[in-house]
């Protein structure tokens, strides 16, 4: 019966696919690529372990012609065009992801938060640690919002004032705790290891992974131009930009995605799995593959679905 439908997959979906895509841009965002992912990795299903994930980018490069940001930029886009990107900046990019990248010739970029990657805590790693390991935290927050938790992800509602109070009543920062939570993120050398590597570009992701609908105008400059200040100092940086959470309207406003552009950012994404037909629009969209994605009928299930809202 499997090997019916993924023959039906493969058979029907695969032509269409091709054809669906043709004029479109195809982004794909990946987080995680590790055998041994951290809790927050898995818990929340951001890991793709270096086997499947060599599997996806191999079947890619036979579907899409991957460009690279450089190309989007100037507008140098072929049909059946796919950009690869990275949200965050975990170590695993630099071990695992970029060999087998390198292997396929091709380029991919990373929207790095320059907090973690400095030594300081990883925001959204923070509120999902105590979230899950604190019911104390999550009664306190309950408090603080008139909310149904049950309804919405905690992060939706924890600004830094809210964590930051409860932090206080407990004297304590739960750094120790939130790292190993987390797992390890890239290193600053790690960085400037691969600054020159033709195939590897940064973009800015904030300074930490904050909420930006729970900033102000000010704060959500603040960390952008903070983050993009550390990036300057590698000339394979570009002045793209991707959201922290990726959800349009419970995570970013349309006001933000302006407030971003009118500050310097060239292109923008989110993290709603749509296509992008117009490639020269500043605002565009990206698909998430995860470890499910680990045949060529649930790679383009995963994208049809998500282009069709089915």
């Amino acid at each position: 019966m499997k090997s019916t439908v993924r023959s039906l997959f493969g058979g029907i979906f695969s032509p269409f696919g091709k054809f669906y895509t043709e004029n479109k841009l195809t982004i794909f965002c990946y987080h995680d690529v590790s055998n041994n992912p951290s809790e927050f990795s898995h818990n929340h299903d951001l890991n793709v372990p270096p086997s499947i994930f060599e599997y996806q980018i191999g079947y890619i490069n036979k579907k899409f012609n991957v460009i690279s940001p450089d190309d989007l930029l100037s507008g140098k886009i072929p049909a059946h065009a796919a950009l690869i990107t990275f949200d965050d900046g975990f170590k695993s990019y630099f071990t695992n992801a970029i060999p087998i990248l390198e292997k396929h010739n091709s380029p991919s970029i990373i929207f790095l938060n320059m907090a973690p990657i400095k030594g300081e805590i990883f925001w959204s790693g923070l509120i999902t640690y105590l979230s899950e390991n604190s019911p104390d935290f999550n009664q306190y927050v309950a408090t603080k919002i008139e909310v149904n938790l049950k309804e919405k992800p905690l992060f939706l509602y924890c600004s830094r004032k809210i964590v930051n109070s409860f932090l206080k009543t407990k004297n304590k920062t739960y750094r120790d705790e939130v790292n190993g939570y987390v797992g390890n993120f890239a290193t600053e050398n790690d960085l400037q290891s691969v600054s020159t590597n033709n195939l590897v570009y940064f973009g800015n992701h904030l300074y930490n992974h904050d909420v930006p609908l729970l900033m102000s105008d000010k704060e959500l400059l603040k960390s952008y131009f903070k983050n993009d200040e550390e990036l300057k100092k590698y000339p394979n940086s570009r002045n793209m930009f991707a959201f922290p959470f990726g959800q349009p309207d419970s995570c970013f406003s349309n006001r933000q995605i302006e407030l971003i552009i009118e500050n310097g950012a060239r292109k923008i994404f989110s993290t709603y799995p749509i296509l992008n037909s117009d490639t020269s629009a500043p605002y565009m969209h990206r698909i998430p593959l995860n470890s499910f994605n680990n045949t060529k009928a649930r790679i383009w299930f995963n994208i049809l679905r998500r282009s069709f809202k089915i």
